[in-house]
C-alpha cells in the first residue's frame, strides 16, 4: 500500500466542511434530515470507517481511490450547489 494514502481523505475532509457550511449558511441548519447534514454525516462514517479499516489492517490496497473520489464528488457538489 502507498504511504501517502491518507492524503487521499483530504477530499473527503473538504468535502464534510463544504457540506457543513452549506447546511448553516444555505439552509440556515433547520433540519437534521437535510441532505447536507446527511453528506457530512456520512462523511464522518466514512472518515470513521477509514481509520477503522486502516487500524485493524484490512483496508484494501486501492479503497484510497474510492474515499478520495467520493470526497471529490462530494466537495465539487457542495461548491456548485453554492452557486446554483
Amino acid at each position: 500500500m502507498v504511504e501517502s494514502t491518507s492524503l487521499a481523505l483530504l477530499p473527503l475532509i473538504a468535502g464534510m466542511l463544504v457540506m457543513v457550511a452549506r447546511f448553516y449558511a444555505r439552509e440556515g441548519a433547520i433540519s437534521i434530515f437535510s441532505v447536507s447534514f446527511l453528506l457530512a454525516t456520512l462523511a464522518v462514517l466514512m472518515l470513521i470507517g477509514y481509520m477503522v479499516l486502516t487500524v485493524l489492517g484490512i483496508l484494501p490496497a486501492y479503497a484510497w481511490v474510492g474515499f478520495g473520489g467520493v470526497g471529490l464528488l462530494m466537495t465539487l457538489g457542495g461548491i456548485w450547489s453554492f452557486y446554483r
